[in-house]
C-alpha cells in the first residue's frame, strides 16, 4: 500500500509540476504568440489525462468506473479542443464554432481555467482510491424483496410515459429535424408529468436488474427494453441522452453481477465512433461530412461539436467581472430549490434562475425565443459562482462523486448511487440545476419507497 501511495502521490506532483509551468508560461509573456499558447496548453492537458490514466488503472481503477467516465466526459465536452490542436495542426477548419483569432485573449483563460479544473478532480479522485473499502454489509432478504417490489413499481408508472414521451420526440424529429426537440422549454412542475414520470425509467431498471438478478427471463427483458430506448434516441440524433443512461446499466452489471468482456466494449466504442457518431451528426446538420478527409473529417467534425461545450465558460468570461458580478453559489442554492415542487409559482424559481436560459437570451435572443441555446458547463458555473476559488469546491464535489462511484457490497446501494449519474453525467455540459432536479426527485423518491418498504417488510417479518 505505501508503494502504491507513492506513485499516486508522484502522479500527482508531475501534473502539479507541469500544471504549474504551463501556467507560469503564459504569465511570462507567451500571450503574444496564443496559437502556441493554445498548443502547449493541448499538450499539457493531454499529459494529465494520460497520467491520470496510467495512475487508475496502475491502482485498480476500472475503464467502466462512473467517476473515470465523469471524469472523461467533463475532459471531451470542455477540453477537447486540446485533441484539435494536437491532431489536426493545419487543418484548414477553423477549431472553434462561435470564436475567432480576436477572442483567443479570453479563450487561453478559459482553457487554463477548464485545464486547472481537470487538474484538481484528477488529484481527488486519485487521492479518494486510497480510502479503505465499504464495510461488507449483503443484502437481507427484506432489502431484496423491498428492491423487487420498488423497481416494479417504477417500472409500471415510468415505462408507458417513457413510451409516449419517445413517441413524441420521434414526431418532433420527423416534422421539423433533431433541433425541433429544443424547440420548446424545458419542463418544470406539473407541466411535464409524463416527462418526470419517464425519467424514473432506467432508476428502476437498475434496482429491478439488481433486485431481479437470478431471474434470467426480468434480466433479459429489462436488457432488451434497455437497448431499444438507446437505439431509438440515437437513431433520433441524441447522444448523451441516449448513451449515458446504457453506460451506466453495464458498468453497474460489469462490477455488481458479471464482469463484461472488453473486446465486445472497445469493438462497440470503435464502432460509434467510427460509424454511428458520423451518422448522427449528418442527422443533425443535414449535410454530409467531408467524404475526402474519411474519418479523420469525421472525428474532426465530431470533435469539434462535443468540445463546443467550452463555449459558455467563453462568454461567461467575457461578462465576469467586467461587466456583471460573480454569483457567489447563487445557483448552487438555487439547485436545492428543487426540491420543492411547482405549487407556489407561476414559473419554479429553478426556470427563471436557469443559467443556460439567461445564457442564450445574452449571446443570442433570437435564438432564446426560439426555445434554443447553447447549454452550459461545469466549468462555466463555477467560475461565474466562486472565480478561482470555485476549485476548493470542485475537489470537495469530485470526492463525493467519487464515494458515489465507489461499488457497494450491498448491490441495492450501488443501484441507487449509480441512479444519481444519470442526472451528474448532464453536468459536463449542463448546470447543476438539472442535476439537482434528477437526483432528488427521480432518485430521491424511488430510494424514499425502497426504505419505506424495508421498514414495512422488516417490521411485518418481526409479528411473524
Amino acid at each position: 500500500m505505501a508503494q502504491n501511495n507513492v506513485s499516486i502521490y508522484s502522479v500527482i506532483f508531475v501534473n502539479t509540476l507541469i500544471c504549474l509551468l504551463t501556467m507560469f508560461y503564459r504569465l511570462v509573456g507567451a500571450d503574444a504568440n496564443l496559437d502556441q499558447l493554445l498548443i502547449v496548453q493541448s499538450v499539457s492537458f493531454l499529459s494529465l489525462i494520460l497520467f491520470h490514466s496510467y495512475a487508475w488503472f496502475k491502482h485498480g481503477g476500472s475503464d467502466l468506473s462512473l467517476a473515470y467516465l465523469f471524469f472523461l466526459m467533463v475532459f471531451i465536452f470542455n477540453g477537447g479542443k486540446a485533441l484539435l490542436f494536437i491532431f489536426y495542426q493545419g487543418y484548414e477548419e477553423p477549431f472553434f464554432t462561435f470564436f475567432n483569432g480576436n477572442d483567443y485573449q479570453v479563450v487561453v483563460r478559459a482553457f487554463e481555467y477548464s485545464y486547472v479544473g481537470m487538474f484538481v478532480m484528477s488529484s481527488a479522485m486519485l487521492l479518494n482510491m486510497n480510502e479503505a473499502p465499504d464495510k461488507k454489509t449483503p443484502a437481507s432478504d427484506n432489502q431484496i424483496l423491498a428492491a423487487k417490489v420498488t423497481g416494479i413499481l417504477f417500472l409500471a408508472v415510468s415505462l408507458p410515459a417513457a413510451i409516449y414521451d419517445l413517441q413524441s420526440m420521434l414526431i418532433k424529429v420527423i416534422s421539423g429535424g433533431y433541433f425541433a426537440l429544443f424547440s420548446s422549454e424545458q419542463s418544470f412542475g406539473a407541466s411535464g408529468i409524463v416527462k418526470v414520470l419517464g425519467f424514473f425509467l432506467f432508476p428502476a431498471f437498475y434496482i429491478t436488474l439488481i433486485a431481479f438478478r437470478e431471474n434470467k427471463l426480468v434480466i433479459t427483458s429489462v436488457w432488451i427494453l434497455a437497448a431499444i430506448f438507446t437505439v431509438a434516441k440515437l437513431a433520433m440524433g441524441a447522444r448523451l441522452v441516449a448513451l449515458v443512461p446504457f453506460l451506466i446499466m453495464l458498468s453497474l452489471w460489469d462490477v455488481s453481477i458479471k464482469q463484461i468482456g472488453r473486446k465486445i466494449i472497445y469493438l462497440s466504442g470503435v464502432g460509434m465512433v467510427a460509424v454511428v457518431f458520423p451518422a448522427l451528426s449528418l442527422l443533425r446538420v443535414g449535410k454530409e461530412l467531408d467524404g475526402e478527409g474519411g474519418i479523420g473529417a469525421s472525428i474532426f467534425t465530431i470533435i469539434k461539436e462535443m468540445s463546443d461545450s467550452m463555449s459558455p465558460l467563453v462568454w461567461i468570461m467575457q461578462r465576469v467581472p467586467s461587466k456583471m458580478d460573480f454569483q457567489y453559489g447563487d445557483s448552487f442554492l438555487l439547485a436545492t430549490s428543487t426540491a420543492i415542487p411547482n405549487l407556489f409559482w407561476d414559473a419554479h424559481p429553478a426556470q427563471k434562475g436557469s443559467l443556460a436560459l439567461w445564457l442564450a437570451r445574452e449571446v443570442d435572443p433570437w435564438i432564446a425565443k426560439q426555445g434554443g441555446g447553447f447549454g452550459f458547463s461545469i466549468f462555466a458555473e463555477f467560475y461565474l459562482n466562486f472565480y478561482w476559488f470555485g476549485m476548493i469546491i470542485l475537489f470537495l464535489t469530485t470526492i463525493l462523486i467519487s464515494k458515489l462511484a465507489k461499488v457497494r457490497e450491498n448491490p441495492i446501494n450501488s443501484a441507487f448511487c449509480f441512479s444519481c449519474f444519470l442526472g451528474l453525467m448532464l453536468w459536463p455540459r449542463g448546470e447543476l440545476v438539472a442535476v439537482a432536479r434528477f437526483i432528488l426527485w427521480n432518485v430521491g423518491i424511488p430510494w424514499l419507497c425502497y426504505q419505506f418498504l424495508v421498514s414495512v417488510f422488516s417490521r411485518y417479518n418481526k409479528e411473524k
